[in-house]
């Protein structure tokens, strides 16, 4: 004769039903959890964003602006960033500086990838190449205020 022992017994149906339920529970706990992750991560990326437009002197609105086009899309593989180097006088040309002097910053800020920087476009200069933007003294401006962004490393 055996004796049944209470841990070999198989579970009833009203105990299979209890664990389900606890189960779901802790699923729908996770799914929460999960979006409140994504919501607190999506609002440190929206805040450094901010904060590199601010930096290169830029408006919010020029950076949502410039993300529309990626607004569908994802991006397979993100470009690199420029690598910041310093200027080695340590001081930048000044604003509304001739078109010499943007390349010569580009150099000194991007070093090997300044020319091909500057031909080509830039989502924060709303699509256009840093060449064309420079074509106005606004526009020179914003690429000399891009160009000091990434030489602070933002």
């Amino acid at each position: 004769m055996t004796q049944d022992h209470p841990d070999t017994r198989p579970p009833s149906l009203a105990d299979l039903e209890a664990r389900i339920q606890r189960l779901t529970r802790a699923r729908e706990a996770l799914a929460a959890q999960r979006v409140t992750a994504r919501e607190e991560e999506l609002k440190v990326l929206a805040d450094a964003f901010a904060r590199k437009l601010q930096a290169g002197g830029f408006s919010i609105q020029e950076g949502i602006a410039a993300l529309r086009p990626y607004a569908r899309n994802r991006l397979q593989d993100a470009p690199a960033a420029a690598p910041a180097m310093p200027s080695p006088r340590g001081r930048e040309p000044a604003r509304g500086a001739s078109g010499e002097d943007l390349r010569e910053h580009a150099r000194r800020v991007l070093g090997g990838e300044a020319s091909s920087w500057l031909r080509r476009p830039h989502p924060l200069l709303g699509g256009q190449t840093p060449q064309q933007m420079a074509a106005t003294p606004q526009g020179l401006d914003k690429v000399h205020a891009l160009l000091a962004a990434y030489a602070r490393g933002a």
